[in-house]
């Protein structure tokens, strides 16, 4: 049996006290978001099905717990990472 596909999008800006879970969704709903996302350009897409796991269980619009602050960090970092590379090759 195949598991859904699930999709959550955290927002953070600098200075907020914690990530902000802005959507999710699953199934066919998701496959779209997903599909979306990876269209666009100032979206970053990351594919971690445990966190994914974890992020679903926070509503939308609610803030990341501490426990994933660490995860979350390394995400953050890996996302600026991206887009400072992507930037770079625009030039």
């Amino acid at each position: 049996m195949n598991t859904p596909t699930r999709v959550v999008g955290v927002h953070y800006d600098l200075g907020d006290a914690a990530p902000t879970v802005v959507v999710k969704s699953a199934g066919a709903a998701a496959e779209a978001l997903l599909r979306r996302a990876l269209s666009n350009d100032h979206q970053q897409v990351v594919r971690d099905p445990e966190l994914v796991r974890e992020l679903y269980r926070v509503p939308v619009n609610g803030a990341v717990g501490s426990a994933l602050f660490p995860v979350m960090a390394s995400l953050l970092v890996h996302v600026l990472e991206r887009d400072r590379s992507e930037e770079g090759t625009r030039r």
